[in-house]
């Protein structure tokens, strides 16, 4: 059985127990990324084998490599933030086309003009002719 890589940091800090608690909340992260192992190494600078080793408690990155992680999560998680968040204004303005659609299709006339070229426009986008 080959023995942990131990960053010198590690074993000069003589606080083990904080080390390890650490580690292990590291090792919680990696299993719950919004990437893969194979992206993550590839912005951090490190193999793929490496993160998995971080992840299986093999060996340990460095606090450089720790930080950079979580530096390049934090950043995707932003991003994927601001994407559910264009996704949800998506969602709306759909619902919103569906609703005024069912009242044109239900024979309201009172839609106003705003309101008639978006009906227009989801009709035409679904082929449902005019």
């Amino acid at each position: 059985m080959s023995e942990r890589r131990v960053p010198t940091w590690y074993a000069a800090t003589g606080l083990h127990g904080e080390n390890a608690r650490v580690y292990e909340a590291f090792q919680r992260f990696l299993h719950n990324l919004p990437l893969s192992y194979t992206e993550l190494a590839e912005q951090v600078g490190v193999s793929q084998p490496a993160v998995s080793r971080w992840a299986s408690d093999v060996t340990h990155p460095s606090l450089g490599e720790m930080s950079e992680a979580v530096e390049i999560v934090r950043s995707r998680l932003d991003e994927i933030s601001r994407e559910a968040e264009r996704f949800a204004e998506v969602l709306r303005l759909i619902e919103e086309a569906m609703r005024l659609y069912d009242l044109e299709e239900a024979g309201r006339a009172d839609l106003d003009p705003h309101q008639q070229r978006i009906t227009s426009r989801l009709r035409s986008e679904l082929d449902l002719g005019a």
